[in-house]
C-alpha cells in the first residue's frame, strides 16, 4: 500500500470515542440502584423504616454505606484515566467514613452491657446478612465491569477492589432499609465483611477483566 493510500485509509477510520467518566459514574449508580430496588421490590421495606432514619445511630446502618459507596465511585474513575492529576475527594471521605465505622463500633461496646454485644449473633442472621448483600452485589458487580473496562486503568486490582467497595457499600445501604439488626456491633461487623468480600472478588476479578 502507498503511503498516501494509507494516510487516506486512517483519515475514513471514525474518531475515538470519548470517555465520559460523569456518564460511567451515573450509570454504576443506577445499576445498583436497580439491583437494590429489585431485591427491596421482592422482600420488603422494615416496617418501622421512617422512625429508624430519624434515629442518628440506626440511620448510620444506611448512611455510612451509602458514603462509603459515593467515596470508592470517584476513585474508580480516576483511575480509569490515569493520565489525570490532582488530589481525589473520595479518598479522604472514603478514609473519613472508615474512622466513623470504627467510631461506632467503639460506641457499641461501650455503650451496652458484656450480655448484649453478641446476643443477637446467629447463624440464620450472619448468613441472612452476608447472603442478601452478596446476592444484591454480585450482578450488579458483573454490570460494572463492563463498564469500567473501557478506561484504561494502569492499576487493574486496585480498580476492581475499588468498584467491589462502591459496588458493596451501596448494595449494603440498600439492604440496610430491610435490616432489623440494630445493634452496631452486629451491623459494622458483618456488613463489612460483607464489603470486604465483595471488595476482595473485585480485586481478584479487576486483575483479568482491567488488564490491557
Amino acid at each position: 500500500m502507498r503511503t498516501e493510500d494509507l494516510i487516506a485509509a486512517l483519515a475514513q477510520d471514525p474518531a475515538a470515542t470519548p470517555l465520559r467518566s460523569g456518564r460511567i459514574g451515573a450509570a454504576v449508580i443506577g445499576i445498583i440502584a436497580l439491583c437494590v430496588g429489585v431485591f427491596l421490590t421482592v422482600i420488603g421495606l422494615r416496617a418501622d423504616l421512617a422512625a429508624v432514619l430519624t434515629t442518628p445511630m440506626l440511620a448510620s446502618k444506611t448512611l455510612l454505606p451509602a458514603v462509603l459507596s459515593l467515596a470508592a465511585l470517584p476513585v474508580v474513575l480516576r483511575l480509569m484515566r490515569p493520565e489525570e492529576t490532582g488530589p481525589v475527594l473520595g479518598r479522604a471521605v472514603l478514609w473519613t467514613a472508615l474512622a466513623v465505622a470504627a467510631l461506632l463500633y467503639a460506641v457499641g461496646f461501650a455503650t451496652q452491657s458484656r450480655a448484649q454485644w453478641f446476643a443477637d449473633v446467629s447463624p440464620a442472621s450472619v448468613l441472612q446478612c452476608l447472603g442478601f448483600i452478596l446476592l444484591i452485589s454480585l450482578p450488579a458487580l458483573g454490570l460494572c465491569f463492563a463498564l469500567v473496562r473501557q478506561g484504561a486503568t494502569t492499576a487493574p486490582a486496585r480498580s476492581g477492589a475499588m468498584l467491589g467497595l462502591a459496588v458493596s457499600a451501596g448494595a449494603t445501604a440498600g439492604y440496610s432499609l430491610y435490616c432489623t439488626q440494630d445493634n452496631p456491633i452486629f451491623f459494622v461487623t458483618w456488613y463489612g465483611l460483607a464489603i470486604l468480600i465483595v471488595t476482595i472478588l473485585g480485586a481478584v476479578a479487576g486483575t483479568r477483566l482491567l488488564r490491557w
